[in-house]
């Protein structure tokens, strides 16, 4: 079992294929997020503010980045120009944190720093799922046993970080 609480803290310890693994993926995500920007108001950016107004092409970015009014699309347009890049650099920075915390494998967490982990975790699920066909809890996704692995382990780990935190 990955997590455990000891006292005030939330312990895990990682094998080294496992802190490989993660830091693969937040490398990924990292360089998947850091190619947003296009249309972005440079001004805006500056103050943390700014954006894109539509919904990324690449399944994985809307997935991480979804509109936040399905239903009026002028809403969803604006919301994503002001509010994008603090969104991006909020899950860069989380899954950032992940992995600097992964150093030696033996992780330990204040509940603070589980609640990072937690976001980071959920978005590198969220990848992983739109890769591999994930809509919804009972798909199969699209037959690639590495991923789906991958997937169910993060899975595995997120759960485990959820019930420490609640014990």
């Amino acid at each position: 079992m990955p997590f455990e609480r000891e006292g005030d803290l939330l312990v895990a310890h990682f094998a080294v294929q496992e802190r490989d693994i993660l830091t693969e993926l937040v490398e990924q995500e990292v360089a998947l997020l850091s190619d947003l920007g296009g249309d972005a108001d440079a001004g805006l950016t500056d103050a943390g503010i700014g954006g894109s107004t539509s919904l990324p092409r690449d399944p994985a970015l809307a997935r991480l980045l979804p509109d936040a009014y399905r239903d009026d699309p002028s809403a969803a347009s604006e919301y994503r120009r002001l509010t994008e890049a603090s969104m991006v650099s909020r899950k860069i920075a989380a899954a950032e944190a992940l992995a600097a915390s992964l150093s030696d494998g033996d992780v330990r967490l204040s509940n603070e720093d589980a609640s990072v982990w937690l976001r980071a975790l959920n978005d590198l699920r969220l990848v992983i799922a739109s890769r591999v066909g994930i809509e919804n809890n009972d798909d199969e996704g699209n037959g690639d046993e590495v991923m789906m692995s991958v997937y169910r382990w993060l899975g595995f780990v997120q759960g485990t970080l959820l019930d420490a935190l609640e014990s």
